[in-house]
This record gives C-alpha cells, structure tokens and sequence, in this order.
C-alpha cells in the first residue's frame, strides 16, 4: 500500500543521477563499515573462540539483511514519493483547466462523499453575491461550503472574502462552515479564521489538502502517472571509473569514510602478524589513498567554476 505523507504533494522529490554502478558502491561501503564494526565489536567481547566464530556470523547476516533492506525501504519510498509528486503536478493542471466555478464545486462535493461521512450534498445555483456553494450534512451537521478555484493565477484567498463568507454562514444558521480552494490562504484570512473559533467553526482546505482528497478518493482528476526512470544502458571499463569516481567526489562523507577505513585496517595490521597483517595493511593504504583522493577531488569540484574562469 502506498504511503500518503503530506510533502509528498508539496516538496520536490529527491534527484540522484548517479549511475547503477555508484549507488551499488554506495551500498558496498555502508556493508564494509557495518561488517567492519560488527566484526570488531564481537572481537573485544571476551568469548570462547567457537561462540565468537558463531556470533560474528549472526552480527553479520544481521547487519547485511539491515543495510540492504534500509536501502530497499529508500528506494521504495523515493519512488513513492515521485510518482505522487508527477500525479499531483498533473492533478494541479487539470484544475487549472476546468472551465468554469460550478465544475470545480461539483469536484469538491464528489471528494466530500467519498471521504467525509457527508450526506444530502448539493450543488447551488449561481447567482446573486452569495458566497456558499454547497449545502449539505456532516454527522448531521448543516454545514455551508464554498468553492475557490484559484485558476491560472493561484490567487489567494483574503480575508474580506473570508469574513463575508463567515457573515453569510452565521446569518444562514450553519452549524459551520468549509473553504475549499486549488489555492492558499493569506496569513491575515488564517488568523481571521482563527479568532472566530469561539463561535461558527470555519475549516479551511488549500490546494495541497484538495490534492490529498482526490488521491484518496482515487478520483479521475487525480491521474495516476508514473515518475518515467531512465533507460539502462551498458556500462563500459572507463564509465565504470567514472562512476566510482563521481561516488566519492560528490560525497565528502563518503570519501570520509573510506579514510576511516584505511585508518582502521592500518590499525588492524599493526596488532596482527605474517600474512594477515600484510594483507590489512594493503588493504588500509588502498582505501587511505581512495578516501584522500576523493576529498581533493571533493574539493576542487567546489571551486572548479573558478579554476574554470582562471
């Protein structure tokens, strides 16, 4: 099931233009630190050499299954939240294309049935200065509604428009009152709205709300797009070096952690002998070498505009 989260509608969605290649080397140095500390850990405790053997194993499956399944819950939910933002965008358009104010008003009263327990909803005639829109019950409530579409403008809505809308609920006898619009507010018609809690309850629903409604609803307005990935394509010798390279330019923290690891694999090969030691001494030197580099890197490509100038 799809999350619905409020940003979702509202901020942008997160862009990543790396490659396959440098999102896996991305996942690769997340398990080389989890596999790294798990493995140190396990070894300070003071266990049998057969129950340490056993434990570092389950550390490690643990934090393996842990790593790839935190990147699978980010991709899933950058995905999700992609895919609603493109709908929600298209939604928006087809807002604004709606021809005339009783189209908009017929929407809202469709959306209300189909969230609200709303009942005996009906679409008033245009006419005269009159402000309501929509009449109707909520939990048998009489409750007066009226309908903004902002338009191509995305005009806001005012607080004299708001204050003659409250006058016309109090005068009619409604319990109270809701505003929808494809807009927003002004902070002076919020703090109107505000003040007036005391007496007739007005509630207020802006463009990002009307959204969230028809998504839920699953109302035709709201179509469902998908966000359109990039085709693969195959990955040659010098592209693959590009890609590790841009994985750690592009990160400071990532090439951070490639120096932490060096330091700690150097540290490894002075407490260990023989063979093994070379080995983690061979290993910290790379990724010491790997990690210094990218922060040059990293930093030069801060300031390449200028050495572009000069």
């Amino acid at each position: 099931m799809t999350k619905d989260k409020p940003h979702y509608y509202v901020q942008n969605p997160a862009r990543d233009d790396r490659t396959r290649l440098a999102r896996v080397i991305d996942i690769l140095l997340a398990l080389l630190l989890v596999w790294l500390l798990a493995a140190l850990t396990v070894r300070v405790l003071p266990l049998a050499p057969v129950l340490s053997g056993t434990l570092t194993v389950l550390v490690l499956a643990l934090g393996t299954w842990l790593v790839v399944w935190y990147h699978r819950h980010k991709n899933k939910t950058l995905h999700q939240h992609r895919d609603i933002w493109y709908s929600a965008r298209k939604c928006r358009e087809n807002l604004k294309e709606m021809a005339s104010p009783g189209d908009f008003a017929v929407l809202v009263k469709e959306l209300m049935e189909a969230i609200l327990p709303a009942t005996g909803f009906k679409v008033l005639a245009p006419g005269g200065d009159s402000t309501i829109d929509l009449t109707g019950y909520i939990r048998n409530r009489k409750v007066g509604v009226m309908c903004v579409n902002s338009g191509p403008d995305d005009l806001k809505i005012t607080a004299g428009k708001m204050q003659k809308f409250y006058t016309e609920v109090k005068q009619a006898g409604f319990d109270s009152g809701i505003v929808f619009t494809s807009g927003s507010f002004t902070d002076e018609t919020r703090r109107f709205v505000r003040r007036m809690r005391g007496q007739v309850r007005i509630h207020l629903v802006d463009g990002h709300a009307v959204l969230r409604m028809a998504k839920r609803a699953n109302h035709p307005v709201f179509p469902d797009e998908k966000w359109r990935d990039e085709k693969e394509s195959r990955i040659s010798g010098y592209e693959m070096a590009l890609s590790i390279k841009e994985n750690i330019m592009f990160s400071r923290g990532k090439a951070l952690s490639f120096v932490f690891l060096g330091i700690i694999f150097i540290i490894i090969s002075a407490l260990q002998g023989g063979f093994i030691g070379t080995v983690y001494l061979a290993i910290g030197v790379i990724n010491l070498f790997v990690g210094l580099s990218g922060l040059i890197l990293s930093y030069l490509r801060k300031h390449e505009m200028l050495m572009d100038w000069l």
